[in-house]
């Protein structure tokens, strides 16, 4: 989650990502309170969602995952790998991006505190190279690599979700479609560092929502932007799929909000309340915008929300951003 959108092409370079009482599991048992359990993961609430991105390096380690404040929707573990937590001996707990944990048993009981309280937690996927071939993350096919996803996360780690931030670097359309403009989407150019969605890398799409998205009880998000070469592909083929809708619109007014909402809405044909706009707490320097674009009411209808990247990185910012969400 690098770029900064929505500015001239620019991009800020940086990572991410989750309460009060205990709620100890048993080490071999990660299962979910079932209470949270029967609550559909695809509802949208009525209010604006706030998600928090936690970034678990080991950044501001006085405040932990549980730490989220109750008006927090949803959780995004973000910079640690899948594959890390597949495989628990490739990465040891209290060092690089499991810098936040004593222990990978510390990781899901935290998570387990979150989601008794209500808070979802979902995990961050980058889409990669890989996805453009027939065996993406080095897996048999596209269906294995989704099947591998949902044993981990939904089956083992009893998650409520992914994200999927699609903007990394790989072959790029042959040819580059000619791009909008700024007048019809609110963005310049493309985003020349992303990569194309061919055939296989929509089939890792469609691989993934069998399990995730509208229609499951399990969340689908895209963090990503209206100039990266995947998104319109994506949005075309499976954009009903997703929950949620949103763009890493780090730094924008509410003027180019109001044409990038118009596109999303007229042309796209993604509803208001799945759009979230993105703030860069990690930054630092978009507060009031950033606020006003929280308390903002698009003329499309209310909007879903706003994700926080680097949640845990500003709280002064993050939780400024999240009040003014909430206050409408």
């Amino acid at each position: 989650m690098q770029k900064s959108s929505l500015l001239t092409p620019v991009w800020a370079g940086s990572l991410l990502l989750l309460s009060l009482f205990a709620c100890k599991p048993n080490t071999d048992d990660l299962s979910k309170p079932a209470k949270v359990q029967q609550q559909a993961s695809t509802e949208l609430t009525p209010s604006q969602v706030c998600i928090a991105y936690y970034i678990t390096d080991g950044r501001n380690p006085g405040f932990k995952l549980k730490d989220m404040p109750d008006s927090v929707d949803m959780v995004v573990l973000f910079g640690l790998k899948y594959w890390s937590l597949r495989d628990t001996t490739q990465l040891a707990a209290g060092t690089g991006m499991m810098a936040n944990f004593t222990s990978y048993q510390d990781l899901y009981a935290q998570i387990r505190q979150l989601q008794a309280r209500g808070i979802k937690v979902l995990q961050n996927i980058d889409d990669e190279q890989s996805w453009q071939t027939n065996t993406p993350g080095g897996f048999a096919s596209a269906n294995a690599f989704g099947d591998t996803l949902k044993a981990l996360l939904t089956d083992r780690m009893k998650l409520d979700g992914i994200s999927l931030d699609v903007e990394h670097s790989g072959a790029k359309p042959s040819p580059i479609p000619p791009f909008p403009g700024y007048s019809i989407t609110g963005y310049y150019n493309w985003y020349s560092a992303s990569m194309a969605a061919n055939t296989p890398y929509l089939a890792v799409i469609g691989s993934l929502a069998r399990y995730f998205g509208v229609g499951t009880t399990q969340q689908l998000q895209i963090a990503s932007g209206v100039d990266v070469y995947a998104w319109g592909p994506i949005m075309k083929n499976y954009g009903s799929k997703f929950n949620y809708v949103g763009l890493q619109t780090y730094n924008a007014d509410t003027n180019r909000l109001r044409i990038t909402m118009k596109y999303l809405v007229d042309s796209n044909k993604v509803a208001a309340n799945r759009v979230l706009f993105g703030s860069y707490a990690e930054g630092g320097t978009s507060q009031a915008k950033d606020v006003v674009t929280a308390k903002w009411v698009p003329v499309q209808g209310k909007k879903g929300g706003m994700f926080i990247y680097t949640y845990n990185s500003n709280l002064p910012y993050a939780e400024a951003v999240k009040r003014a969400l909430k206050s409408i």
